[in-house]
C-alpha cells in the first residue's frame, strides 16, 4: 500500500506542478495508459507521463522503491526529441527542488534516464528511473 501511496502522491505532485508551467501540460497516468473506450477515444495521448513501479527492497532499518517514469511526446518534425528531453528535464528539476513528496517520500538525487535509439515516430519516448525512500514501518505491540 505504501508504494501505491507514493505513486498517487507523485501523480498529484506532477499534475499540480506541471499545470503551473506555461508549456503544454502532459497527462499523468498510473501504471499504464488507460484503455480506450467510446468516452475517451478522442482524448489526446501525448504528451504523457506514466508512473510505474519497478522494484523495491527493505529491512528493519528502512525501505526504498524504484519508480519508472515513462515519457511520451508527439511531433511531426525532426526536433521532436527536444520536446521529450525538455519534458524529462522539467520533471527532474521539479522533483529535485522538492525532494520530499507528501511529507513522507524522499527521492534519491541519483537517477537514470534513457532515450531510446529506435523511436516510434512521430511519437518520442524516454524513461527515467527514480529511487524513493519509503516511510519506516514501526512494530506495534499491544498491552506493553
Amino acid at each position: 500500500m505504501t508504494l501505491v501511496m507514493l505513486m498517487v502522491a507523485l501523480k498529484q505532485f506532477l499534475e499540480t506542478k506541471l499545470a503551473d508551467d506555461a508549456t503544454t501540460v502532459p497527462t499523468v497516468h498510473l501504471g499504464f495508459l488507460p484503455t480506450k473506450t467510446a468516452d475517451n477515444r478522442d482524448d489526446p495521448v501525448y504528451p504523457m507521463i506514466i508512473i510505474r513501479p519497478v522494484e523495491g527492497q527493505g529491512d528493519d532499518k528502512g525501505a526504498n522503491a524504484q519508480v519508472k517514469l515513462l515519457f511520451g511526446t508527439q511531433s511531426e518534425d525532426d526536433a521532436g526529441f527536444i520536446d521529450l528531453l525538455n519534458l524529462m528535464e522539467r520533471v527532474r528539476i521539479l522533483l529535485l527542488r522538492q525532494r520530499i513528496i507528501d511529507n513522507k517520500f524522499q527521492i534519491d538525487p541519483n537517477w537514470k534516464w534513457k532515450f531510446y535509439e529506435q523511436q516510434p515516430l512521430p511519437e518520442w519516448v524516454g524513461e527515467v528511473v527514480t529511487t524513493w525512500d519509503l516511510p519506516q514501518i514501526r512494530q506495534e505491540v499491544k498491552g506493553l
